[in-house]
């Protein structure tokens, strides 16, 4: 990990993706960048600031980043490891490096899915079909591990076993949000959660947009499933068309506000989706589903998961209300309902409210 301490201290100074490529260009490693003094620095067009924390990059707390991807079983990969995803390189600013929890595929068949973080029970069930069809071809779902859609994407893709990707907007220390870090220790088993972002950086606005580039970047396509006009998913889609990714769209009902962005995107061009054929067209792809994936199992529930889908019904019910009626406690019921949208009986949608399928 110590070798790594150049390309940590470039992330901690504040060193642009973009400065980085163009830094490395002249002078050809990341460890030569930190040896060639402030006045060379500035006439780079490195900021002040910047060039005084990169010529005095002992002071900064690399040692602490180290030891904390020890302790958090963080790996970091950057742009000269064989690791880093073979689509993300080829983007205009890809970031020079990459906090891992877990194992990102070594594949280029990637789609990304994302949408508003308030969905209707119609996008939340076509986000989690759609992605769990594509696992099952064969596809990694990559998402942004928010609320909502992006929840849902994830959620289908490890339905069907099949390996995602989060891309956090924050640094691990500052999980964001935090109602996802039990399903992102699912998706790091089998996947990974991802971000550009060291340990103590907080999930501030503007890091989502830069996070977005990631989200598209590492993808062949984006498919977008309910985005209002101005949804961080349509960021995320323009992204993609810029560095000439496929743009999907799952259309929605005219009268739903979060509808609009996404029939947006139809006019300006997206490929419409109705289901996963026209995805597989637009890429020539032909692919069997792999058949231990598509077995269905036997759904065995505990009793505490007994208890919430006996009073648990067709209408809308909030967390609050089943803990007032089962006598759980609140970690007791949030490990169930958990398990019960993950064994695909119950559906959660935004504000904590419950579901059956």
């Amino acid at each position: 990990m110590e070798e790594k301490k150049f390309w940590i201290c470039a992330n901690l100074a504040g060193l642009g993706s973009a400065r980085v490529k163009k830094l490395l260009g002249a002078y050809g490693s990341i460890d030569k960048i930190f040896q060639i003094g402030l006045s060379e620095l500035q006439k780079a067009g490195v900021p002040q600031n910047t060039a005084r924390k990169i010529e005095q990059w002992q002071r900064l707390p690399w040692k602490e980043e180290i030891e904390l991807c020890r302790k958090e079983d963080v790996r970091i990969i950057t742009m000269e490891d064989t690791e880093y995803p073979v689509l993300l390189k080829e983007i205009y600013d890809p970031p020079y490096m990459l906090y891992v929890k877990g194992n990102i595929p070594r594949t280029d068949k990637m789609l990304a899915v994302v949408g508003t973080r308030n969905p209707s029970l119609y996008g939340i069930r076509m986000a989690e079909k759609l992605a769990m069809e594509l696992a099952y071809y064969g596809f990694v779902i990559v998402s942004g591990l928010a609320r909502g859609i992006d929840t849902a994407a994830h959620r289908g893709a490890l339905k069907a076993k099949g390996p995602t990707v989060g891309v956090l907007g924050s640094g691990f220390n500052n999980f964001y949000p935090l109602e996802n870090l039990k399903i992102s220790e699912d998706i790091k088993k089998i996947g990974a959660v991802i971000t550009e972002f060291n340990f103590s950086a907080r999930p501030e606005s503007v890091h989502f947009p830069i996070r977005n580039r990631i989200v598209s970047g590492m993808s062949k396509g984006v498919l977008v499933i309910e985005a209002g006009q101005k949804s961080g998913a349509l960021i995320t889609a323009s992204w993609a068309a810029e560095q000439g990714r496929e743009v999907f769209a799952l259309p929605g009902q005219v009268d739903n506000v979060f509808s609009k962005g996404v029939n947006r995107l139809l006019k300006e061009g997206a490929m419409l989706v109705e289901n996963i054929q026209d995805i597989l067209d637009a890429f020539n792809l032909e692919m069997k589903k792999i058949p231990c994936m598509t077995e269905q199992k036997e759904v065995v529930l505990s009793e505490n998961e007994r208890k919430i889908m006996e009073i648990t019904s067709q209408k809308n019910i909030h967390v609050e209300e089943i803990i007032a009626l089962t006598g759980l406690s609140p970690t007791e019921i949030s490990n169930s309902l958990f398990s019960l949208v993950m064994k695909g009986l119950l559906v959660e949608l935004p504000g904590k409210i419950y579901v059956k399928k």
